[in-house]
């Protein structure tokens, strides 16, 4: 079960202190990231630079790693990342966007993962690559559904002490100890270019707050599907509006509507 309580403190936590969320990002998505860091209260900077990049993982509070528009310099500069993120003891999020749709997207996602973030977030099809070389994706869209992915997802968290959250239509997170299955969000999210990069992004941020990966992921995960939800009353069938309605939900942190879906919602989802 989702405790409000503790989504409202984490919220609370991340706006007192805005922690500092280093992006290394694709090009694609990375002003609507940028932009829900900042509804969410955290502070978001992107690097594009090699010699910066130690500098930035010792004032950051989480590193985020998205391989979404990736070239050699991009995959060099983010397996530096991580192993300096694991220096300075800060945790990593990574985002293998595109795995099994090119062997090089999946080869660098497997290779970030072997190195050791501390939480992955992908849809069923990246996921299930992670684990099955046989698996494709097409392109950033998923060919499969959570369910499908939910063993891959529990034997990769077993094997590589981390946490997993798959994201679709239902979102599925584990840490091979503990999993849930969360039923909030909206259609509307899929029409929408980068909704997956910011849940990652947000993923980030909690977890820069929240010391507990499997905690912080499902309280992120929770929030922003709860936020999906809210700015599909209020758009209709509009991907435009809802996408600016989305942030604005990211924003305005509407604990008690919120409250009102997660009791509609109770019987849907479970530990």
């Amino acid at each position: 079960m989702i405790n409000p309580l503790e989504l409202e403190t984490a919220i609370v936590t991340i706006r007192k202190t805005k922690p500092l969320v280093l992006n290394l990002t694709n090009y694609v998505t990375m002003d609507f990231m940028a932009n829900s860091l900042l509804a969410l209260g955290a502070a978001p900077l992107m690097s594009v630079c090699d010699a910066e990049l130690e500098e930035l993982i010792k004032i950051s509070h989480a590193v985020n790693i998205n391989i979404g528009t990736l070239d050699e310099n991009f995959i060099t500069r983010a397996v530096q990342a991580v192993k300096l993120a694991k220096t300075y003891h800060k945790p990593v999020i990574v985002d293998p966007v595109g795995c099994g749709a090119s062997s090089i997207r999946t080869k660098t996602a497997r290779k970030l993962m072997l190195i050791g973030p501390s939480i992955i977030r992908g849809n069923a099809s990246e996921i299930m690559a992670l684990f099955d070389t046989e698996t494709k994706s097409l392109g950033v869209e998923s060919l499969h559904a959570t369910d499908q992915a939910k063993n891959h997802a529990h034997q990769l968290a077993k094997n590589h002490q981390l946490t997993i959250v798959v994201s679709g239509e239902k979102d599925f997170i584990t840490d091979a100890t503990t999993e849930i299955i969360l039923p909030f969000g909206s259609p509307l999210m899929k029409l929408i270019t980068g909704m997956g990069c910011a849940l990652t992004a947000i993923i980030a941020a909690f977890r820069a707050v929240i010391p507990n990966d499997f905690e912080a992921a499902t309280l992120a995960t929770a929030y922003f599907g709860l936020c999906g939800n809210l700015a599909a009353i209020k758009s209709g069938p509009k991907p435009g509006l809802f996408r600016s309605m989305f942030i604005d939900e990211l924003y305005s942190a509407d604990f008690n509507a919120m409250l009102e879906i997660l009791n509609a919602k109770s019987k849907q989802y479970a530990i």
